[in-house]
């Protein structure tokens, strides 16, 4: 495993971490359940959201006055950026607290409002084979039609290029080497071909030619290639698991969580995008074309982008495998439990989560069941946990 020190430069010539991260390696926040597993709260990314036409009630000290781009650069091509943990310089680290403090940017044109919001760190076990899934199929899912739940209407994230989003929280990346890539650049602040490492430089200070890169072309196909060859999660026999996914099944559930997507059986995914309603709203994207400048002031709560990518409320259906090694849940991370991440659902989900907490104790606990037999691909180096859990996540 690579440990990147900062100030410790890179082989090829580089600068090595950062200058803005969020870790010093890969593991640092994919290490639930194994290498390239999930990661708890304290590994969450930041996302910074400027959102104009805002207004302030009263006085207000965190008020920024200058341009988007003088509070931070990377706001001077879009209106969401990674808001980073740490940086290899005393001074950008103070500064990087001070933009946190920041509520409003006062513009020569515009009052805009920060909004931070914060995304989970994703399991990515058995990525290589959600890769290989074609976009036939995804198309597919989206022709599909559910009619004892006609609530349920997923669709396709459209990416600005024309291709079809597979990866991320809100479905903004085609696919696994762009997203290993976006990783590198922006969990790492690693220089990559295609991707530069962020920075607090001024635009007019920022020379990519005087930029060498950190990582070699062979390095990050390696890299991909080590990620897309992570095993896919298991099913490990507990309880009533079998009956679990049949009440599972009964309750709508598996709608959105298909058990199977063409060849890749297991999966518990759609892939698509799915309205969640208000209390999953989060503006911004994360290291894809969706983090770019698009103007949703006048558009409707669910009306997605023009290009076709996520809308605020939208997101993309979470694959269930590995799902019992993998807590936190949700984008955020804000149920701790997978009892809790089902009772949150709303939107589209909502009718389903009303009929799963409206289940007799017996069938709800084995729900449970079911998804606590989804469990990681075994680790040579980790104790097996053959526990259940309850609905309160506690071992019985």
């Amino acid at each position: 495993m690579k440990f990147w020190r900062p100030g410790e430069a890179s082989p090829s010539g580089g600068d090595g971490v950062g200058p803005l991260f969020n870790e010093q390696s890969c593991v640092g926040c994919h290490n639930m359940g194994g290498t390239g597993g999930a990661g708890d709260q304290s590994k969450n990314v930041t996302i910074l959201t400027a959102i104009p036409g805002a207004s302030v009630v009263g006085n207000h000290r965190s008020i920024f006055q200058g341009e988007l781009e003088e509070l931070h650069p990377s706001f001077r091509n879009r209106t969401s950026i990674v808001l980073h943990l740490h940086s290899t310089s005393e001074t950008e680290e103070k500064r990087l607290a001070e933009i946190r403090d920041y509520a409003f940017v006062q513009t020569r044109d515009d009052l805009f409002a920060l909004v931070q919001s914060r995304r989970n760190t994703p399991a990515l076990f058995g990525a290589g084979r959600i890769d290989a899934i074609r976009d036939k199929e995804l198309l597919a899912a989206e022709a599909r039609k559910f009619p004892a739940f006609p609530e349920i209407k997923g669709r396709v994230s459209r990416l600005r290029d024309g291709r079809i989003g597979k990866f991320g929280w809100k479905g903004q990346t085609a696919s696994l080497e762009d997203f290993v890539m976006a990783a590198c650049a922006n969990e790492l602040g690693l220089e990559v071909r295609g991707r530069h490492q962020p920075s607090l430089l001024p635009a007019k200070d920022f020379d990519p030619k005087k930029i060498s890169l950190d990582l070699s072309d062979d390095e990050c196909a390696l890299m991909s290639r080590f990620v897309a060859n992570l095993s896919a999660p298991v099913v490990r026999p507990v309880g009533d698991a079998s009956q679990g996914l049949a009440v599972f099944e009964a309750i709508g559930c598996a709608t959105c969580h298909a058990p199977n997507m063409g060849s890749v059986h297991g999966l518990y995914s759609d892939l698509l995008l799915h309205d969640l309603g208000d209390r999953f709203r989060a503006s911004g994207g994360y290291g894809g074309p969706s983090s770019e400048i698009v103007d949703n002031s006048s558009k409707t709560k669910d009306a997605p982008t023009p290009s076709g990518e996520a809308g605020p409320t939208e997101w993309r259906t979470t694959p269930l495998w590995g799902v019992a090694d993998s807590a936190p849940y949700l984008h955020d991370g804000r149920a701790s439990t997978l009892d809790e991440a089902v009772v949150l659902h709303g939107g589209e989900a909502e009718p389903s989560s009303k009929r799963y907490t409206s289940l007799s104790f017996v069938d709800r606990q084995a729900v449970l069941a079911f998804l606590h037999s989804q469990v990681a691909p075994p680790d040579p180096g980790r104790p097996v946990d053959r526990t259940v859990r309850n609905a309160r996540g506690k071992r019985r």
